[in-house]
């Protein structure tokens, strides 16, 4: 099977370097930097990446299954309290899991729990891929649809992963998208996007754009605009994205499809997607859900009951 699937790989490889874009999937970052090395314009490519269970992920050792794994506070998680929440609020069936009352308590609820916790990287590779392809010339940035309230947390995790050289965050910063006449990976955030039509401000902070849960297709387009303005500029022809979930891939593709200036190949990380969708779908999934329940209802009795005016409700 696997031959098979590599023999599929090579077959197919060539119709995607050459297209405008493309859309596939991959299963890790080994496939990934293949397919960067086989374009082979390291200075003229852009690889552009999810955070999570992309780049890290909450604590799971794999090898003991999903039963050591921590849901709570993961994308699969948020997702999850998301449809419970909808369903409270359009009066159909209630759930005894659901932590929150409203989207902005979820948010709240969701904000904090990035500050509780260190996330390891999806895959022990990324650090020395991402780093041998900086070498080469690639240009590095993460695209979240975290918001700026997550900065510190982001920034903290990142801090705390290290690489070859030093720490992630240190490895994203030096070879993000560079502004102004310093070439720093930050903007001043946050800040509107192209004055976009109901779009919400997000923050790009050393090589890191928040996007609040906003089309990412259409905040990097964006970006890449206001890039081309920066005196700092590069010139950009090849991007490469890489996110777990489907739709920012189909995002990206959609938004760049017809677009001449760029060749995107857009593809879906799939390494994980029998471990998110445990949680909802699989034989063990009650046990999953109380198991984040639990873990929940234990943190907001220890904040509840030591802080005098907690921000929880």
């Amino acid at each position: 099977m696997k031959k098979l699937s590599f023999l599929l790989f090579t077959l197919f490889l060539p119709l995607f370097i050459y297209a405008d874009a493309y859309k596939s999937e991959v299963a890790s970052f080994l496939e990934l930097e293949k397919i960067v090395n086989k374009i082979n314009k390291p200075t003229s490519t852009l690889v552009v990446m999810d955070d999570d269970d992309t780049l890290t992920m909450m604590q799971c050792n794999k090898s003991k299954g999903d039963e050591s794994c921590q849901y709570l506070g993961g994308p699969a998680w948020y997702d999850w309290q998301d449809e419970l929440l909808e369903n409270y609020l359009n009066n159909k069936k209630d759930s005894k899991y659901r932590v929150a009352d409203s989207q902005e308590e979820l948010l709240k609820i969701s904000t904090l729990l990035f500050s509780l916790n260190n996330m390891p990287y999806t895959d022990k590779n990324i650090p020395n891929i991402l780093t041998n392809l900086s070498k080469k010339g690639v240009r590095l940035l993460v695209e979240t649809a975290r918001g700026s309230d997550n900065l510190s947390a982001t920034t903290a995790q990142f801090s705390n992963l290290t690489t070859k050289n030093g720490t992630f965050i240190q490895l994203i910063e030096n070879n993000s998208l560079k502004y102004g006449k310093n070439s720093l990976s930050s903007l001043a955030s946050p800040f509107l996007p192209c004055n976009l039509e109901k779009s919400r401000a997000v923050s790009y902070q050393r090589g890191v754009m928040y996007l609040s849960g906003q089309n990412k297709g259409v905040m990097l387009k964006c970006m890449l605009s206001t890039y081309k303005n920066s005196p700092s500029y590069k010139k950009i022809d090849n991007i490469v994205f890489i996110d777990d979930t489907l739709g920012n891939v189909i995002n990206v593709y959609d938004a760049f499809k017809d677009d001449k200036e760029y060749k995107v190949h857009a593809f879906h990380y799939t390494a994980f997607d029998k471990h998110k969708n445990a949680l909802t779908q699989g034989d063990k999934k009650e046990i999953y859900q109380e198991q984040a329940y639990k873990r929940w209802l234990e943190i907001e009795k220890v904040i509840k009951s030591n802080l005098l005016d907690s921000t929880l409700k």
